[in-house]
């Protein structure tokens, strides 16, 4: 069957129920939101349908009982009884709903939840009830979130929102960060990955992303227009990879606008290196072999050094990672001691690279930009931990 999902204008018009039994109190807990014209007959109902300020009718169903209706429901146990009320429905060009054959009814009920500004129905294609609920609570959350920003909203104009987008995936945005975006009036947005994420949100969208060697904006360019925009009485999200206070100037920018009398709030994302060693299979720290774990920058040479860390990140470097790996040899740090290169970490694209300093000190790989490296033992940790274990247990 095809079903148009369409909102139907139910002011003054009659809905008869035909049934008194669970199915129809269902149908009256639905439809009482909307309209009290609702007359149910049955020769026997529930005695909760006495308690709404609707008509019940007790006498058994003939055909007189639709013909004023604008739309009816054929809630009966009787097979006959609902084909009889199906056959006059359609005598009388009236919508009929079948709750025991629902293929043979003019229109199905939807799930429906609603707040004070929005109301949607959820249908599914393939009759799949349980699914079509789960999706409208899925929905319901939502509404509740947006509704509870509407009414923040007027103390959050003139402010920003400085927020973490995560690694690139938009699946691991967080959920306050995709209902500020939603609430936006403007988006001001780094070298996101996935750029096409922000489609969906109505926002005016403004990009500030720096790369090597070519800053759209350099940072107190940054500064000064999320300063204006929130000027204006805007509501601003500061969008950045990963997450706003690491490696991602989210305290620069949130004194500069504190100084200024503007309102800032940091909303904290998935940083890349928790998404590259989770989606590459590298914990940070495993027990008996990494119980601490730091991260850095090896994005110019003056601003990288070794850290003092059973499990070191490098942020960005691609270009310097050869220097990064002649440190630890320099060191005193093995030749085989483990490095893993994780190229667009979180994405479809996806590349992990598992070395160790002296093969990647050859030069024989092609190192890929953007990258998180991590130098230390978890990176092959499955070998330590049954290495470990044999010894303990002398059997192999």
């Amino acid at each position: 069957m095809s079903y148009l999902p369409i909102s139907l204008n139910i002011e003054g018009k009659k809905i008869v129920i035909i049934g008194g039994g669970r199915v129809a109190l269902q149908k009256v807990k639905n439809l009482i939101q909307f309209t009290n014209n609702i007359t149910v007959i049955s020769p026997d109902v529930k005695e909760e349908l006495n308690s709404y300020s609707i008509n019940v009718i007790i006498k058994e169903y003939n055909s007189d009982d639709i013909k004023d209706a604008f739309m009816v429901y054929a809630c009966t146990d009787d097979t006959s009884v609902n084909n009889k009320i199906s056959a006059d429905a359609d005598k009388l060009n009236i919508l009929c709903n079948r709750t025991d054959e629902p293929d043979k009814s003019d229109f199905i009920s939807s799930a429906i939840t609603q707040d004070s500004k929005f109301r949607v129905s959820v249908n599914s294609t393939d009759r799949d009830k349980k699914s079509t609920i789960k999706l409208r609570n899925r929905i319901k959350g939502l509404l509740k979130r947006l509704e509870i920003y509407r009414e923040k909203r007027a103390n959050n104009r003139g402010k920003v929102f400085l927020v973490g987008f995560g690694p690139g995936n938009p699946d691991l945005m967080t959920i306050r960060a995709n209902d500020l975006c939603h609430e936006a009036d403007i988006i001001f947005y780094d070298d996101l990955l996935d750029c096409t994420s922000l489609d969906k949100y109505g926002a005016e969208k403004v990009y500030v992303g720096k790369r090597r060697g070519n800053h759209h904006k350099n940072q107190d360019e940054i500064n000064e227009v999320l300063y204006q925009a929130a000027k204006q009485g805007k509501m601003v999200v500061r969008l950045k990879g990963g997450d706003p206070l690491i490696f991602g100037r989210g305290s620069e920018e949130k004194m500069y606008l504190e100084e200024r009398g503007i309102s800032a709030e940091i909303i904290p994302g998935i940083t890349s290196a928790i998404a590259a060693a989770a989606y590459s299979g590298i914990p940070l720290t495993h027990r008996g072999v990494s119980s601490s774990v730091a991260f850095g920058t090896a994005h110019g040479k003056s601003s990288y050094k070794l850290l003092e860390s059973d499990t070191s990140v490098y942020y960005m470097g691609a270009k310097n990672i050869l220097d990064v790996a002649k440190k630890y040899l320099d060191s005193g740090y093995p030749e085989d001691y483990p490095v893993a290169i994780v190229h667009n970490a979180s994405m479809p694209d996806q590349e992990v690279l598992k070395t160790n300093i002296s093969e990647l000190l050859q030069n024989k790989f092609e190192i890929k930009s953007p990258i998180i490296s991590i130098f230390g033992n978890t990176v092959n940790y499955q070998n330590i931990v049954t290495e470990n274990r044999c010894k303990s247990c002398n059997k192999c």
